[in-house]
């Protein structure tokens, strides 16, 4: 082994070089950083600007283009949530009155009679019945939102007062367009008209009108409804580029540089007007080293492996990028013997403290301890493989994975997260640390992979239980699907498989995300219920028992 021999020399030349190195990172991260570039959201103007920046840095190394039609880019479609349009309406009466589809409904015009149905709820544990004597066929439901007790978690209709729910049983009956309404001044119907969901549409129309409205509505009355509202769609571009020495595995490198624009799409910390979040750690910083690492490793190659480097975009949606471009490379069968991931690592501080996630994914990576050492950081290694940034997503596909990350700070997820807040210096360091890790790991042929015991991903603290899988954010059909199953948990003990997609807990429906959270929150640990799933088009229904 030649490890300590070579991270030596590669330390000190890292001394050497390390100004003009510092230079080109702050010249990368200030350009990625500013406001021209207005934030670099995923699918908008200064995202497709920061892309062909990162395409010209490649290609002027010399790196081959290793994207989709023997380009630099590999483009995914991603979907920003929906639109209204502006037929949204009830006319009554001869009168128009303006109307707000909810986020899940389905488009359309409907012309029946109004049948008033409560608040849309059948719960026979709690002699309740609002469809009880109702003919609902046909007809457009008029319903309250809420509970006849409120929407407070003490309710024993808690479980019942789920919009998504009342529309599914308002269909089961033969509905054909549902009008919400609110009369709690404890509930807040604005999630209903929040169109960043990606969920899936119902099949009729579900409006939300104002009291005012609901009153002209009377029993029996023909009227006419319009819900105008459609699925807006984006493309993001993930940028690759490849040193390709013909060698048997490839080495995979990788940072996302999207951000949060304005912080229109979620996921600010900021309150206050709309501003620009530069993402100069979050995540320019990571994009700066591995071109540093692209030019290091063309200056300097080793026939031993291949090198991929990928920029990833839409990792601030929800992985969309890194899913999409490691799907796409693990179908070509290629070997892939490991994948570095680098997400906020502008930020070392004055003892040198590195978060290294990733660390039980293979018994190679036990080698950053005693180089981290030499190189004087101080570093906290986490076991899971599983964590919000792009690795995971190799994880997912058997690939060991390491994340490197500075640590998160006051500027996070803000506007202020600016480039003259940088450590520039320690971007070297890490990027003597990264290469004599790699040096170290060049007598591998193939790195082993190791799978961890995962935390149960998809719960919040209010939750008790959860099912132990990792939810792929990115699925847009009605559901949930499962991106991965953790060894022990209740769903692999229950038989639930990766590409699962559940549609219910027990009796409660799963539609999307939020419902699945809903479903999941009705639940405490030592529960027994069932899950539904569709598996190669088949309806399939586990027990579980949490």
């Amino acid at each position: 082994m030649r490890s300590f021999i070579l991270s030596g020399l590669l330390f000190l030349t890292g001394f050497v070089q390390g100004q003009n190195a510092a230079d080109q990172i702050k010249e990368t991260v200030e350009f990625l950083s500013d406001d021209r570039l207005e934030g670099r959201a995923t699918g908008s103007r200064g995202e497709e600007i920061a892309a062909n920046y990162i395409a010209g840095k490649f290609s002027a190394l010399g790196l081959q283009p290793a994207g989709e039609n023997s380009g630099f880019f590999q483009v995914f479609s991603f979907s920003t949530g929906k639109e209204a349009g502006e037929q949204n309406f009830v006319v009554a009466n001869s009168k128009r009155a303006d109307a707000q589809p909810v986020f899940f409904s389905g488009s359309g015009q409907v012309q029946a009679q109004v049948a008033y149905a409560g608040y849309g709820i059948t719960a026979p544990e709690l002699q309740h019945d609002d469809y009880q004597g109702l003919e609902a066929k046909g007809k457009i439901l008029l319903i309250q939102l809420s509970t006849p007790e409120g929407t407070h978690p003490h309710t024993d209709f808690y479980p019942y007062a789920d919009e998504r729910s009342k529309v599914e049983l308002a269909m089961e009956h033969g509905a054909v367009a549902v009008l919400f309404y609110n009369m709690d001044q404890d509930y807040d119907p604005s999630l209903l008209l929040d169109y960043s969901s990606r969920a899936e549409a119902a099949g009729i129309p579900v409006l939300f009108i104002e009291p005012e409205t609901a009153n002209t509505l009377t029993q029996g009355l023909e009227i006419l409804v319009g819900a105008d509202i459609h699925p807006v769609r984006k493309e993001g571009k993930n940028i690759a580029a490849r040193i390709d020495n013909g060698a048997p595995c490839t080495i995979i490198l990788g940072a996302h540089y999207d951000h949060l624009g304005y912080g229109e799409s979620g996921g600010s910390l900021y309150r206050g007007q709309p501003a620009i979040h530069n993402g100069a750690d979050d995540n320019a910083s990571g994009v700066a080293l591995i071109l540093q690492l692209a030019e290091n490793l063309a200056k300097d190659p080793d026939d031993h492996y291949n090198y991929l480097f990928i920029a990833f975009s839409g990792e601030e949606l929800g992985l969309y990028g890194s899913k999409s471009i490691a799907d796409f490379l693990t179908a070509q069968d290629d070997c892939y013997n490991y994948m570095l991931n680098f997400d906020m690592v502008g930020r070392l501080d004055s003892i040198k403290t590195l978060i290294v996630n990733g660390y039980g994914t293979s018994p190679a990576w036990t080698r950053i301890d005693d180089l981290g050492k030499m190189q004087g950081f101080t570093i906290k290694t986490y076991s899971s493989g599983i964590g919000p940034s792009d690795h995971t997503s190799f994880y997912l596909k058997d690939i060991p994975v390491l994340h490197f990350f500075t640590g998160t700070h006051e500027d996070y997820h803000k506007p202020s997260d600016d480039a003259d807040k940088i450590n520039y210096k320690g971007i070297v360091e890490l990027h003597d640390l990264v290469r004599a890790l790699m040096a170290d790991l060049d007598d591998e042929d193939q790195v082993e992979f190791t799978r961890t015991k995962e935390e149960e991903s998809e719960e919040t603290p209010r939750f008790t239980v959860g099912l132990g899988v990792i939810p792929d954010y990115t699925f847009e059909g009605k559901g949930m699907r499962i991106d991965g199953v953790s060894d022990g948990k209740t769903a692999a003990n229950a038989g639930l498989q990766t590409g699962d997609i559940v549609i219910r807990l027990g009796d409660y429906n799963v539609a999307d995300m939020m419902s699945y959270m809903k479903a999941l929150s009705m639940f405490e640990k030592g529960d027994a219920t069932t899950a539904t799933v569709i598996r190669a088009e088949e309806e399939m229904t586990f027990p579980i028992q949490f």
